[in-house]
Formats: structure tokens, sequence, C-alpha cells
């Protein structure tokens, strides 16, 4: 019985030893190249100024007459926003 286990534990053994990754005979080396070069982006997109009387005709004909609607559009986002914090409440149940 012990020359059972005896064997068993040398071919457990040469089996672990057996399974071991081989090592590479010679490592590879990355290149070393340098990058290649490039040249620097340039935008081609015109550059328009931050102040609105130089801004574009088109631009000012669009959004000045708009005034009305965007104060209107602001008003109802104020209150939406206002509904969703006091939904959020959590000490009011709604009352019912």
């Amino acid at each position: 019985m012990k020359t059972f286990f005896t064997l068993a534990l040398i071919a457990a053994a040469a089996a672990l030893v057996s399974c071991k990754k081989k090592q590479p005979e010679n490592v590879p080396v990355p290149k070393t190249e340098p990058p290649p070069r490039t040249a620097a982006a340039v935008s081609t997109a015109p550059v328009f100024s931050q102040n609105p009387l130089e801004a574009p005709g088109n631009y000012l004909k669009t959004t000045v007459g708009h005034v009305k609607e965007a104060k209107a559009a602001k008003a109802l986002f104020e209150k939406t926003a206002l509904n969703e914090l006091k939904s959020a409440d959590v000490n009011n149940t709604g009352g019912n």
C-alpha cells in the first residue's frame, strides 16, 4: 500500500513538472523607431467674435424677434424644475 502511494506521489510530481510552461528561448524586443512626423492641425473654419454687434446678419435677424418666446420657455422651465423638486420631497405625501 505504501508503494502505491509513493508511486502515485511520484507520478503526480512528474505530471506537475512536465506541465510547466516552457520559457521562450529568445525574448522578443519591441522596435524602437521614432514616431512619424505629422504636420500640425490647422483649422480652416472662420472665427466669429463673441460681440453680438459683430454677429452675422442672419443670426441677428432670426434671434432678435423671439424674446417673448424665450421668456415663456424660461418660465416653463423654471415651473417644471420647481414641480420636480416638490415631487422629490419625502415629507409631502400628496394629500391622499
